[in-house]
This record gives structure tokens, C-alpha cells and sequence, in this order.
């Protein structure tokens, strides 16, 4: 029997079954992870093909890397489906790279929004070498399909709607024109796999499942991807059907508490009255409670008290502006009094409400976002949530924010909380983060806001203590920076580095100095995968920072922008560390050697110069580090293309350093003379001008913080290569250098 396994990767915690939203869950307000229904649709329905299935979501139990690799190698499953977000891709498919090594034939199947009906240049960001399916559609009723299809027949995965395939080198899209509208069909979760307490209901800290009760939208937000990988028909389950997996989870699995995943769950009132009357016609009337979403618009009264009645204790409410004129040009449909209406409603009919509102649209000015502050104030809900606006691919924002200019980069690796335009047509994102960190920060420290709080709580210590840990959290990501350093970050807070060609010994060298003085967050990327994970799991294990690691080809020209721009946050120091010192007597004969040579210290190097240098500027600050070589100051017949390579990437630092002085960005050109590491190991060098790794990078790690412009290190290099400078040429010719 076939096996798959289904997981959520280690790492930040993110909704990833939540393809609309793909939350960012650490930097919110109150929200906590939902289950992975996504899996456990998937699993049900690989089961009933009749595969094997294991389950594990290793994001939300807090696991490593190792842990993951640990099972994959005892599980050894022939197929895994792996559920990514925007935001976590590139880290996803770092992990994706390590399992295909493990086992070459490993079928690969990725789910996430970003997969539906995608633009190639979306797809040219991503490195999918090791990716054997996309599924873009409901990946519930593709998943079994698909796999099946893969093993037993794979003339007929064509034929599966929403997914791409490999068809040689490229990717071929299938048809994303219809959606599934049989809801009831798909069999339920399976949260026999599910380790359901993790997913807890946010006061209480007692298990919560999430029912997918409808799909798709009829609204036309421009900022949603609702309409576009769930359709504008609104597809409803039927009440009969809701019921019994209700029923299933409260029998079951002991689950009481639950979340109504759904774009709008009042959207049809009579089915919307139809689902709260079959929960009261049945034994489980008064046993369960459950929150849902809302627009506030179409809605009544009569249905919020009926929701009440059904076991329905808050409603959430997107109403995303306090500005007439935003809600008018994301095409909305509401109005400032339709918010208070329903807001006024639902408080009448004893039900809690959550306001999710948005900021830093294109054309917003200082006056809106006080609009929205007065009126995130005047509705005064019992939870808040303020996300800064991302454009998507696929929705009109994306088109507008490009239009604009105010999309420099590409979107992937951003969310909510860390948005990849740099502001709207008038504000800076460094004061929309400002505005959102205060409001939040002025709306619950309200002392009548904590006094509400603790009577809602009416007394139950762990909804205190659950109520203390989210104020924390907020305090945490508003208040407490982390610890403060002076000199690579304006704010003093420690920086994030992206180390180039990570894997040579200076580098990693450099990284400790970054990790042991600095508390640096790492990007480590270079080729060598295998070798950057071995230094992350040491890096991380010895200090309590972050360390990342990314794939890098210097010789992939166009995807240098993407790569980069795919970095966050953004760093702070990019040091350039990759080269090659190549074979000089096969260039001289193979100019395919040389070239190879030249491009990686060369060419490669004024590419990623040129780019960050760009990023770096607009942004008002950052530090670039170039290691270059001595080499490159005189020719010598032993390595003089080489040598000229690096000659070229010293000059271009130089040129660069002019043209940024005074924008706030640091330009380093570092010069190591003879280092003990693998990339020399071959050639014999003098002992007492031989230096280690760890002293370079001490010397490097010390011109960074202090501006130098140019670093020989060793000291003692600088006058030896003046000497070498000044050597006449009829004495250098007769040297053997």
C-alpha cells in the first residue's frame, strides 16, 4: 500500500489551511492557529482511495526540522502533500528540497492560494525543480484524485481540474474555469489523525474544530482572493450535513467549541436560519458554541438572535475602513452605518464581535487612517484586528499597487504584519506600522476596554490567564522590541543578515560573530544545502536567534531580484561571500572555465550589487559587504583570471561606495590574504601569514560596525600588497607568483 504523508512544516505559526487569509497568527491581536482541516480533508479522502496516511503539523506543535526528517525517514512515504502560504513558499520549499534528496522518486503534491491559475512570471520566482504537482483549486476533492491518478494511471492527471503538471521542463496548467458544488460529498476530516487540543478556542483553551460550512463569495472586494480561487457563487452545505459533522466531533472527539469557517455565514439568511434551526431541533442544542463570520450587509436582527440561540457566542465583521471613500473603491458595498447597525445588532443580541479592519491602501492619506481609528473607537468591539493591505496576486489591489509604484518587489514571503509596498501614495509603511502599533496599543489599554475584559471573564482563572497571555503578546509585538544594539539597524534593534554563499568557512565564521555579538537574525544560501542545514542546527542550538536557510545560485542572473525581494524581513547586511577560484591552466583553454570563473566573481557579484544598492536606498539604510581578494590588485600568471575577476568586483564596490555616500548605505570591500579553509586547502601557504577564519571574521565583523570603507585582514596585507603594487614590472615578471 502506498503511503503520503500530509504536514504543515516547521516554523512561524501561520493559518495555512485559511487559503484566503494564510494569517500570520504570532503578530496578531487574538486570533489562535485553526485545525488543518485542509489535511484532514486530504487524508480522508486518500484513505477512502485506499492509501496509507500520515498526518503531523509540526508548525503548531512547536517542532524542528529534525523532527520532520526524523519521521519522513521511519515513515518512508512515497508521496507527501504539503500545505505552504505566501508567506512561508521559499522555506517551504527548502524543506521540500531536503526530502526529495532523501528519496529522488518522491512524489511532491504543494496546495496554497497562489497556485490557482498562476502567472508563469509568479512561477519563475519559485524554484520547483524538486515540486511534482500545484494544486490550486479546493485541494479537498483533488487530493485523492490526484493521487491515484499519479500511481495508477497518469494518462488521466490531465484531465483533474486545478492543478499544474510537468509536461518535460514546463508547467502546464489544468482547467481552474468551475468549482466543486456537492459540498456534502467530500467525506469529513479526518480528526482522527488531528491532535485536536492544539487548536484551542482563544479564551477558554478548550479544543476548537473548524467546520467548513460554505465556499465562495458573491462580493467584490479588491483586496480578497476569495472571488478568485472560490468563485463568486455562493456554495452552501447543507444544514443536514453541518449537523452531522458537528455531531461527529462532539461525540467523537469530545469538541464543543467550534469556528463556522465560512467568507460570510450570513449571506443567505434562510439557509443561514436553517443551519441554527437544525443545531436547535437536535440533541446537541445548548451543548456546543461556535463563532462564525458575517458581512454587515446583508443581515438582520432576527438572524444574530437566532445565532445566539443556536449556540453562537461572537460574530466577526470585516468592516475594514472608517473612510467612506476606501469603502467605495474596494468595492465593499457598506456603508459607516451599515457597521454600526450591525455592530448595534449583534451587541443587542448578546453576542461578542470581532472588527477586522484594514490600512495603507494605495490613495490612503493620514485622513483616513484617522477614520478609521474614530470608528474602530466608536464601534468599540470586544476584539480587534488592524492588517496592513496586501496585494495579492490575482486581485485588483495587486494591479493598482504595481500601477502605482508602490510594489517594488514581489509578494511572496509577506503577510499582513509585514507588507511588501513601501507605503501608500502619501505615507511611508514606517508610519502605517506606527499608526497600527498605536491604535492597537491606545484601543486595549483603555482602562474601561481591561474592565470589560475582566468581567467577561467573570472570574474563571483560565480565561485570565488566556486573557494575560494575548495582552502580552500584543505588548510583546508593539511595546518590547527585541534587545537593542547599536549601529547596523536604525532603531537599535538586532539585524537580519544574508550571508551569500554561506557555506565557505569565512562566512560561517562570520556568522557566529554575527549570532555572539549582534543576537543577528541569519539568512544562510548558498548551494550547499546540506551543509547550510548542519550549520543552521548548530547556529540555533548555541544561540537563540533565528537562522534560515535558502537555496542560492550565483549564476542565476534572473533570478537575483526575485531572490532577493523575497527576503523578510528585507536585511540590514548582505555580505557577498560567494566565489571561485576555478582551474587558471583549464581557462586558458577553455574559455567556457573562465567564463565560469568570471561571471560567478564578477558578473554575479555587480548583479546582486546593483540590487541591493537599490533596495537599500529607498529604504534610507543597510550595509553591503563585498569579499574580494588581493588577487585582484596585480595579475600573476597563477591565477590571473581570478584575479581579474576580483579586480573588476573591487572596483565595482569602490564605484558603488561613491554613489551611495551619504544615502545612509555602507559599502565594505574586504581583501583576505591567506585563510586556512577548504577553498585553499589544496595550495600550500606560509604559515605566519596564513590567518584562520574565525580571526577574519572578527576583523570583518568590526569594519562593518565600524564603516570602513576598505579591510585588509590581516593587518600586515595592506603593506604587503602596496609592495606588490610597486614592484617594477621587469623585476615582477621574473617572480614565480
Amino acid at each position: 500500500m502506498k503511503k503520503i504523508m500530509l504536514f504543515y512544516p516547521p516554523g512561524r505559526f501561520y493559518q495555512r489551511g485559511e487559503d484566503r487569509s494564510q494569517g500570520n497568527v504570532e503578530q496578531s491581536t487574538a486570533t489562535s492557529m485553526r485545525a488543518p482541516n485542509d489535511l484532514g480533508y486530504a487524508a480522508a479522502t486518500l484513505k477512502k482511495e485506499g492509501f496509507a496516511v500520515f498526518l503531523r503539523d509540526y508548525q503548531t506543535e512547536r517542532c524542528a526540522p529534525a523532527d520532520l526528517l526524523a519521521d519522513f525517514d521511519r515513515e518512508n512515504p512515497d508521496g507527501i502533500f504539503v500545505s505552504i502560504t505566501n508567506s512561508t513558499i521559499f522555506h517551504d520549499l527548502v524543506l521540500v528540497g531536503e526530502l526529495k534528496a532523501r528519496k529522488p522518486d518522491l512524489m511532491v503534491m504543494l496546495k496554497g492560494a497562489i497556485f490557482f491559475d498562476p502567472d508563469p512570471a509568479l512561477l519563475a520566482q519559485l524554484d520547483l525543480a524538486d515540486v511534482t504537482y500545484l494544486i490550486g483549486l479546493e485541494s479537498d476533492f483533488i487530493v485523492g484524485r490526484l493521487t491515484k491518478a499519479h500511481f495508477d494511471d497518469p494518462a488521466t492527471v490531465p484531465a483533474i481540474r486545478g492543478i499544474l503538471y510537468r509536461d518535460g521542463d514546463a508547467w502546464t496548467k489544468t482547467d481552474f474555469a468551475s468549482w466543486e458544488t456537492d459540498l456534502d460529498s467530500l467525506p469529513f476530516p479526518d480528526r482522527s489523525l488531528i491532535k485536536n487540543a492544539l487548536y484551542a478556542r482563544p479564551d477558554t483553551g478548550e479544543p476548537q474544530a473548524t467546520i467548513a460550512t460554505s465556499r465562495g463569495c458573491p462580493s467584490a472586494c479588491i483586496f480578497c482572493m476569495t472571488p478568485k480561487i472560490s468563485g463568486k457563487k455562493l456554495r452552501l452545505r447543507s444544514p443536514e450535513n453541518i449537523l452531522a459533522e458537528l455531531t461527529d466531533c462532539f461525540v467523537n472527539h469530545g469538541i464543543r467549541d467550534f469556528f463556522f469557517k465560512s467568507d460570510t455565514f450570513t449571506f443567505d439568511p434562510a439557509w443561514t436560519r436553517a443551519v441554527c434551526q437544525a443545531i436547535l431541533d437536535s440533541p446537541l442544542a445548548g451543548k456546543i458554541r461556535w463563532v462564525a463570520n458575517s458581512k454587515v450587509k446583508p443581515l438582520d436582527k432576527d438572524t444574530l438572535v437566532l445565532m445566539k440561540k443556536a449556540g453562537c457566542w461572537l460574530v466577526a465583521f470585516g468592516y475594514e475602513s472608517g473612510s467612506p471613500e476606501t469603502l467605495t473603491r474596494i468595492h465593499k458595498n457598506t456603508t459607516i452605518n451599515d457597521n454600526i447597525q450591525a455592530t448595534t445588532w449583534a451587541k443587542e443580541a448578546g453576542l461578542l464581535t470581532f472588527g477586522f479592519f484594514l490600512i495603507g491602501l494605495p490613495w490612503e492619506g493620514r485622513e483616513h487612517l484617522e477614520a478609521t481609528r474614530a470608528h474602530i473607537f466608536a464601534l468599540d468591539n470586544d476584539f480587534l484586528e488592524l492588517h496592513i493591505a496586501i496585494p495579492y496576486y490575482g486581485t485588483r489591489l495587486n494591479e493598482i499597487a504595481r500601477e502605482e509604484g508602490l510594489l517594488p518587489g514581489s509578494v511572496l514571503g509577506k503577510d499582513y504584519f509585514n507588507a511588501p509596498t513601501v507605503g501608500t501614495a502619501t505615507l511611508s509603511m514606517e508610519e502605517i506600522e506606527a499608526f497600527r502599533k498605536k491604535t492597537l496599543l491606545d484601543f486595549h489599554l483603555r482602562p474601561s476596554y481591561i474592565g470589560r475584559k475582566l468581567l467577561q471573564a467573570g472570574g474563571n482563572p483560565k480565561i485570565l490567564a488566556n486573557y494575560a497571555r494575548f495582552g502580552l503578546r500584543l505588548l510583546k509585538n508593539t511595546l518590547m522590541p527585541p534587545k537593542r544594539q547599536k549601529g547596523l539597524t536604525p532603531d537599535g534593534a538586532p539585524p537580519t543578515v544574508c550571508i551569500l554563499g554561506a557555506g565557505s568557512d569565512i562566512a560561517l565564521a562570520l556568522a557566529r560573530q554575527f549570532v555572539a555579538k549582534d543576537t543577528a537574525n541569519l539568512v544562510l544560501a548558498s548551494r550547499d544545502q546540506r551543509r547550510l542545514e548542519e550549520a543552521a542546527v548548530s547556529l540555533a542550538k548555541d544561540c537563540d536567534v533565528s537562522v534560515t536557510v535558502r537555496r542560492f545560485d550565483a549564476l542565476d542572473f534572473a533570478g537575483h531580484a526575485a531572490f532577493f525581494d523575497s527576503l523578510d524581513p528585507m536585511p540590514d547586511v548582505l555580505v557577498l561571500a560567494f566565489g571561485l577560484l576555478g582551474d587558471q591552466k583549464a581557462g586558458q583553454s577553455d574559455f567556457a572555465a573562465a567564463r565560469t570563473v568570471i561571471d560567478t566573481n564578477f558578473t554575479a557579484a555587480v548583479s546582486l550589487l546593483e540590487i541591493a544598492a537599490d533596495r537599500f536606498t529607498r529604504r534610507g539604510h543597510g550595509a553591503i559587504v563585498g569579499l574580494s581578494s588581493p588577487a585582484g590588485e596585480r595579475g600573476r600568471k597563477s591565477n590571473y583570471l581570478y584575479g581579474a575577476a576580483k579586480a573588476g568586483f573591487t572596483v565595482a564596490l569602490a564605484g558603488l561606495r561613491h554613489r551611495l555616500a551619504g544615502t545612509g548605505v555602507h559599502v565594505l570591500t574586504v581583501l583576505p590574504g591567506w585563510t586556512r579553509t577548504r577553498m585553499t586547502a589544496a595550495a600550500p601557504t606560509p604559515p605566519r601569514l596564513t590567518a584562520t577564519p574565525d580571526r577574519v571574521a572578527a576583523d570583518i565583523h568590526k569594519a562593518i560596525h565600524d564603516k570602513t570603507s576598505i579591510l585588509y585582514t590581516p593587518w600586515f596585507w595592506r603593506p604587503i600588497m602596496t609592495v606588490v603594487r610597486a614592484l617594477p614590472e621587469k623585476l615582477f615578471v621574473k617572480t614565480n607568483l
